[in-house]
């Protein structure tokens, strides 16, 4: 079985977890440098009240579809960590740092990235993404001032580097609404969603890691030039990953 078709593979399974309301990982004996996302392992279930905040310990690879308070504390040098989070489509998500204990100066480190980076790619791309990729990373140990971020839409991810066992950090994670999703990873392999975007001039996308048919029913994207730009019933065949961009014209 290939590198490629294993970290599909992962994928798929972790969505699934993402679900079912349950963080899902994959024990493997053997981790490859180059495909540090192979190192999920164990399983939670989750029991949640509305009433209370769930609280858990987050580990140095975790996938997370809920809200909550996680903690991350280092039981031993821990250099190439990420915690990746995903609301539904018409939601953000919003990080605040409760507490900090890393080492700047020791080489640590802990960034929010707006969106998710998967195997070198990042989602949404630089082409749908409202924002230059320099803003898009928030780095607590070069701007500690800010304590809160929120996502573009509903996926963001931190990644960190800790040296010192003890030292870790604390985020309370929520999911906000957003009116007008743009740009979109799905959590489910079915299911209906519309997209859209109201007077604006920008590029958005939907992506899907499953290997799905997609239909198309109704793809209206405005005027240009007094005619109407307009697509039903669409098919588009199945796919491992799955990204349907959508360029608005401009002008």
């Amino acid at each position: 079985m290939s590198p490629a078709f294993k970290l599909q593979c992962h994928f798929i399974l972790i969505f699934l977890g993402a679900l079912r309301g349950e963080t899902r990982y994959l024990e493997l004996r053997e981790v490859a440098e180059a495909d540090p996302l192979l190192l999920f392992n164990t399983d939670l279930k989750r029991e949640l009240s509305e009433e209370q905040l769930y609280h858990r310990s987050l580990r140095c690879i975790d996938m997370l579809s809920i809200e909550g308070q996680f903690t991350f504390t280092a039981e031993q040098p821990q250099l190439q960590c990420a915690a990746f989070f995903i609301g539904e489509p018409e939601e953000v998500i919003s990080i605040q740092y409760d507490l900090v204990s890393v080492d700047c100066q020791g080489g640590d480190f802990l960034k929010v990235f707006d969106g998710w980076i998967l195997k070198g790619e990042k989602f949404p791309s630089s082409q749908d993404h409202p924002l230059p990729m320099s803003d898009r990373y928030i780095d607590f140990c070069e701007s500690e001032n800010i304590r809160t971020f929120s996502s573009s839409q509903n996926v963001a991810m931190i990644f960190f580097r800790i040296h010192e066992p003890g030292n870790g950090f604390t985020i309370t994670v929520k999911k906000n609404p957003n009116l007008f999703p743009c740009n979109v990873i799905s959590q489910t392999p079915n299911g209906r969603f519309t997209m859209v975007i109201p007077h604006q001039h920008r590029n958005c996308s939907f992506s899907i890691i499953y290997p799905v048919v997609i239909k198309i029913s109704d793809l209206i994207l405005g005027h240009l030039n007094g005619l109407q730009l307009k697509v039903s019933c669409l098919l588009l065949p199945k796919s491992i990953l799955t990204v349907l961009s959508i360029i608005v014209p401009v002008g």
